[in-house]
């Protein structure tokens, strides 16, 4: 109890505020018990003294034997005993009114007024006495005395209503304030502080509800840095991975050839069985390291493509002009292998992007589908504002490689027969390529073939044009 007492402020806000009222009560109680009294006793011996004054004008006037009735009215009003003596010492009047009534349970001693004056009437001298009780006086002390066990309930009662009141008017909005407080002390910012004042409390909880939100917000804000932060690291890891599936592709690929040149050269060097022909296999070794060089240099391209520091070189293009003369130029070869070749071209399509990186795109996806294409297949290019798509007949990929075909040195054909696919990064390139521009795309089967889409953005949204003092673009 005393432990849940001293962590409650408004425990001790009530406590306090009993004390404080119940004393202010009692000592306003006291003060009136000392000092009424003692005010009344003043004013009623003003008023005894005044009275007996105007006796002793009636008497002197009159004569005490004619002034009886007076007497009577002095003595009664005032509760006196009054006596007259004359100068032989018999008492020749009396009255006594001084009788305070039956006893009371509460006693309290009454003052007493006395008088004495001596007067002559008919040549005889007489001595009036006069002694008045001042009761009235004393009879506010008894009254408060017998409302004590009522005035202290009734002082208990404003006490616990008034330290109740102010407890709850003081400590409410303290209680309030501190809930506030605990829940921002565990991050919970969700809710407010409703304390609807205009004083130092107030500005108190105004000030901490202006914490929170700030708080609120500087979490919000480190809460989306930390999620950037993830996903940068995740991309970065990605990006590592990346790098190393295309380093062990690149040794890979390139570890064939360099393993052909250097067989051949020795079997020449040594002058081993066929290998006495030299100038037979010199130009086979001449075509290997002339397949060697394009390897190299389209590993080098999309080791550029995909650096942090490339930029694109946008310009404004027309890419209507762009793909018709590539249509052109694959139109023969798809005549040679008895093609037909279609292309339904809208004029007047124009974007923002690099023309040497987009006009690779087009070349790499139309080149793929008039190679990979049997003799007498279909090949429709079509480019419309909002697209472009490339659909060739007579072949289809497995569902679960036509994502993995964007990825490096990966070839449908399991052999990886360069006579029969390329090097494996046209399609790694082009996907590259689409990506720096921001541009949609996907590679799908269709009934009767496969189909590659990118989805045109407007021009105002592929990137600006790159600053000169940026990297330049690879040559591809």
């Amino acid at each position: 109890m005393k432990r849940k007492f001293s962590r409650s402020i408004q425990a001790k806000t009530f406590a306090s505020m009993l004390a404080l009222l119940a004393a202010c009560c009692i000592i306003i109680y006291g003060m009136v018990m000392i000092f009424l009294p003692r005010n009344y006793y003043t004013d009623l011996e003003g008023q005894v003294t005044a009275d007996f004054n105007s006796l002793l004008d009636t008497i002197s006037e009159k004569g005490w034997q004619a002034s009886t009735e007076e007497l009577h009215r002095f003595a009664l009003k005032n509760h006196a005993l009054v006596n007259i003596i004359d100068d032989s010492g018999k008492n020749v009047f009396s009255v006594n009114y001084s009788d305070t009534g039956p006893a009371s349970p509460v006693t309290v001693e009454a003052r007493s007024q006395g008088f004495g004056v001596v007067f002559q009437e008919g040549g005889d001298r007489y001595y009036l006495l006069a002694s008045a009780a001042l009761v009235t006086a004393a009879r506010p002390l008894v009254l408060l005395v017998r409302l004590i066990p009522l005035i202290a309930a009734v002082i208990l009662l404003i006490s616990v209503l008034g330290a109740y009141v102010c407890s709850r008017y003081y400590s409410k909005p303290l209680i309030a304030m501190s809930e506030a407080a605990r829940r921002i002390a565990a991050l919970d910012l969700s809710g407010k502080c409703e304390v609807r004042r205009k004083d130092e409390i107030g500005v108190l909880a105004a000030s901490l509800n202006e914490m929170s939100e700030q708080l609120s917000q500087a979490l919000t804000s480190l809460q989306q840095a930390n999620g950037q932060l993830q996903q940068d690291i995740r991309r970065e890891r990605e990006q590592e991975r990346q790098r190393l599936e295309f380093f062990t592709a690149v040794s890979h690929e390139l570890k064939t050839p360099i393993a052909i040149i250097k067989g051949q050269l020795e079997g020449m060097i040594y002058q081993v069985g066929e290998y006495k022909d030299r100038d037979t296999y010199l130009r086979s070794c001449l075509q290997t390291t002339n397949d060697m060089e394009a390897l190299v240099k389209e590993i080098l391209a999309a080791a550029r493509l995909g650096g942090g520091d490339f930029r694109l070189a946008a310009a404004e293009l027309d890419l209507s002009g762009m793909v018709q003369a590539v249509c052109r130029r694959f139109a023969g070869r798809a005549g040679d292998k008895r093609m037909r070749f279609s292309a339904d071209i809208r004029p007047g399509v124009r974007v923002r992007g690099d023309q040497r990186l987009l006009e690779k795109v087009f070349t790499n996806v139309i080149g793929n589908a008039v190679a990979y294409s049997p003799a007498g297949a279909d090949v429709r290019v079509e480019l419309q504002p909002d697209r472009f798509f490339v659909e060739n007949t007579g072949v289809h990929i497995a569902a679960e490689e036509l994502e993995r075909v964007f990825t490096p040195f990966y070839r449908v054909d399991k052999s990886r027969n360069r006579n029969h696919g390329g090097s494996g990064l046209g399609l790694y390139i082009t996907k590259t390529i689409l990506d720096r521009h921001g541009i949609r795309h996907s590679l799908e089967n269709t009934p009767d073939g496969v189909r590659f889409t990118a989805f045109l953005p407007p021009a105002a949204a592929l990137p600006a044009e790159k600053d000169p003092a940026e990297p330049q673009h690879p040559k591809i």
